[in-house]
């Protein structure tokens, strides 16, 4: 099954507060029964420096998503990943199973 192949996977989301679409993207993993670990700019890295050299890339907007090690990217880039997957439609709404 496809989503079982991804709930093996390493999810990491990159937040800041205030962040609407860091709400709309650890809601859309959970929905989808995703374990994932956050990372918070605030209270996880000394700097944003240190922030972008975790991620592996200067971004400019949050949230940022990576999937084993690889850089998904925001909010719309995780709705994609997982509309490939057919476990979402284009809105990012749960797909369910009949």
């Amino acid at each position: 099954m496809m989503s079982q192949q991804i709930l093996t996977k390493n999810i990491t989301v990159y937040t800041k507060e205030n962040c609407v679409y860091c709400v709309k993207a650890k809601s859309l993993l959970k929905g989808l029964g995703l374990k994932f670990t956050e990372k918070k700019i605030e209270t996880d890295f000394k700097s944003v420096d240190a922030m972008i050299a975790d991620i592996g890339k200067k971004v400019r907007a949050m949230p940022q998503i990576k999937i084993d090690d690889e850089l998904v990217g925001g909010y719309n880039q995780l709705i994609e990943y997982f509309n490939d997957k057919k476990l979402v439609n284009y809105k990012g709404d749960i797909i369910r199973e009949q």
